[in-house]
């Protein structure tokens, strides 16, 4: 170590470099990551409602929780257990556009791996490289959407419980409830997590009930009240009944996930090869790893819980690997100047790459999912339109003239409904009933559809026509 490393190392000109330690330097170029990559995923369906619902109870006052989006279900009612978030992600359209969308999704999930890599113990190579195996899953689920507060609420949660700080839990199960139906997740780590406490501790016992009862009774605090988390166990119970990439079952032999089969592995085989690994685990990192385990069987049944689950299980594994031996990192000559430097210079990049594809609107971010031409055209369609499940969020936001037959909400509709929906969309049923049924006189759909080739050797008339879409409507309308 020459003399100027000696001089930063010992005493730093200033309380800025105290900052700038190598651990720090690999902390904020991991959070620089995850903040360029989620800022930079494409818009998810599903955001374009959320926005319109978002627009609708800012203007109104009034919580929504009846369809008024779809001729197929209106009225009906609708558990909307993201209203909070709808909310505000429409005011942070209405002050920044659709930047600030993907902005500040992108604030709320650099901020939990930001809590993952705190919560992380040993040296700090053995960090990166778990949470870089982790992020690969983890980054299947990083669109614009309310999961993100429940990734950022979790790791919170996970935090507060290994620290034994109690009290912030109900405010945030309370917002977290408004927030996102992932609350539940929450409340299955909080069991887990209390309970291995109330083992490890059994005189703190009446504390974690109390616990346990205010987090409940916050979850309730929402506008369904009593009926929050009924409503939402059917939502699951039916959203599995759907052939949706994200709510099945995560394959093994696929290469995108071969890093959560690593994870899942090396955290149920620790205590076979570290003896008594649980058993000399601190309080704190028991609870940490129990969290994990409680979120394992959702990670298997749902590829969409991949991501809380990983978040959870580094912290784990990290606090276990230590068993094996010295957890300190080797001698290191601090060079603040330097880490300082590449942190400025990485800032800067994202920075600016995020500011040229903002002006640019790039394509990858799918801004513009309907084309200006598509949406005059579905404008001058009379009579009821017909779209995919995929589609209609997008078109509930850009073609407000129009009710869709569905749309990603799902929980309005049934599920007869919707598994008539797909058969039709796969070639396993015919549409006329369908279509007679709702008076359907319009279609939007992708040129691939099986549908859209049938409509139009049925006669259906093309109204707009481009390499990926179509806009039919019947041959009796002008």
């Amino acid at each position: 170590m020459n003399v100027q490393d000696h001089v930063y190392a010992e005493r730093p000109a200033s309380w800025p470099l105290r900052l700038c330690t190598y651990d720090a330097l690999v902390a904020t170029l991991i959070v620089l990551v995850v903040a360029l990559a989620t800022a930079l995923s494409p818009m998810q369906s599903d955001t374009w409602w959320q926005l319109r619902a978002g627009q609708d109870m800012w203007a109104s006052r009034t919580f929504l929780l009846r369809d008024t989006y779809s001729y197929t279900a209106t009225g009906a009612f609708w558990p909307n257990h993201e209203w909070l978030s709808e909310v505000i992600f429409y005011g942070a359209y209405a002050a920044a556009g659709l930047a600030g969308v993907m902005l500040f999704t992108s604030a709320l999930l650099a901020g939990a791996w930001a809590i993952t890599w705190r919560l992380a113990k040993g040296p700090v190579s053995r960090k990166a490289l778990w949470i870089a195996l982790a992020l690969i899953p983890a980054s299947f689920e990083w669109e614009p959407r309310p999961l993100a507060f429940s990734l950022l609420f979790l790791m919170a949660t996970v935090t507060c419980l290994a620290r034994e700080k109690y009290w912030p839990l109900p405010f945030i199960f309370l917002v977290w409830a408004n927030c996102h139906g992932g609350v539940l997740l929450g409340f299955g780590v909080l069991i887990a997590g209390l309970g291995v406490q109330t083992i490890l501790t059994p005189g703190k016992w009446p504390t974690m009930i109390a616990v346990v009862c205010g987090c409940g009774i916050a979850m309730l605090l929402t506008p369904m009240g009593t009926s929050f988390p009924i409503e939402m166990a059917r939502s699951m119970l039916r959203i599995h009944l759907y052939p949706l990439d994200e709510w099945r079952r995560t394959p093994i032999a696929d290469l995108r996930v071969l890093p959560f089969w690593i994870i899942v592995v090396s955290l149920c085989g620790l205590p076979l090869f570290i003896r008594d690994t649980l058993r000399r685990l601190t309080i704190g990192d028991a609870t940490i790893y129990a969290c994990a385990l409680a979120l394992l069987p959702m990670a298997i049944i749902a590829m969409r819980n991949m991501g809380p689950f990983v978040m959870v299980a580094v912290p784990a594994l990290t606090s276990a690997c230590q068993l094996r031996g010295s957890a300190r990192d080797r001698e290191r000559s601090e060079r603040p100047m330097v880490n300082a430097a590449i942190v400025g210079s990485a800032a800067i990049a994202v920075a600016a790459t995020l500011l040229w594809a903002y002006q640019r609107e790039i394509p990858r971010l799918k801004w513009h999912p309907v084309a200006p031409a598509a949406l005059q055209a579905i404008a001058q369609c009379p009579g009821n339109l017909y779209n995919r499940y995929d589609e209609g969020g997008a078109l509930i936001w850009f073609a407000p003239e129009h009710r869709v037959f569905v749309d990603g909400r799902q929980d309005p509709y049934s599920a007869d409904f919707v598994l008539e929906h797909i058969r039709i969309e796969t070639g396993r049923s015919d549409f006329h009933d369908l279509f007679a049924r709702w008076a359907i006189r319009c279609a939007y759909l992708p040129v691939a559809s099986p549908t859209a080739s049938i409509l139009a050797r049925d006669g259906w008339k093309t109204r707009y026509r481009d390499a990926g879409w179509v806009v039919l409507s019947r041959h009796d309308v002008d």
